[in-house]
């Protein structure tokens, strides 16, 4: 899976929108400031673009879906653990995820030859 840079601004303006969205609709999410949230969805975009490097998840159709969920959570949720200033609870994660995952699900899947 190759990633043009329009994909890949379009991913990160999913990701802040995802983010922010979930912030004010959760309790248990935090972010201390726009620095913060910007670096925070690059890192979500960049470990989901290395896994699917790695295993090849979203060139099938269950990969974007189900497997595509899980990745998510668990990429959302670890991320507090590498970015000070982010903190998410397991809920929360499983909120951003499932709105990260239908429309990752949404957008095609661009390829570059």
């Amino acid at each position: 899976m190759s990633l043009s840079l329009k994909h890949i601004f379009i991913r990160l303006f999913i990701s802040i929108s995802i983010f922010v969205f979930t912030i004010y609709l959760t309790p248990n999410f935090y972010v201390s400031n726009l620095y913060i949230l910007f670096i925070s969805a690059f890192f979500v975009i960049l470990i989901d673009y290395i896994i699917s490097l790695i295993t090849g998840i979203h060139d099938y159709p269950i990969g974007r879906g189900l497997v595509g969920f899980c990745s998510a959570v668990v990429i959302i949720y670890a991320t507090q653990f590498f970015i000070s200033g982010y903190s998410i609870s397991l809920i929360s994660s499983l909120i951003a995820a499932s709105i990260y995952s239908i429309t990752d699900y949404l957008l095609e899947n661009e390829r570059m030859e």
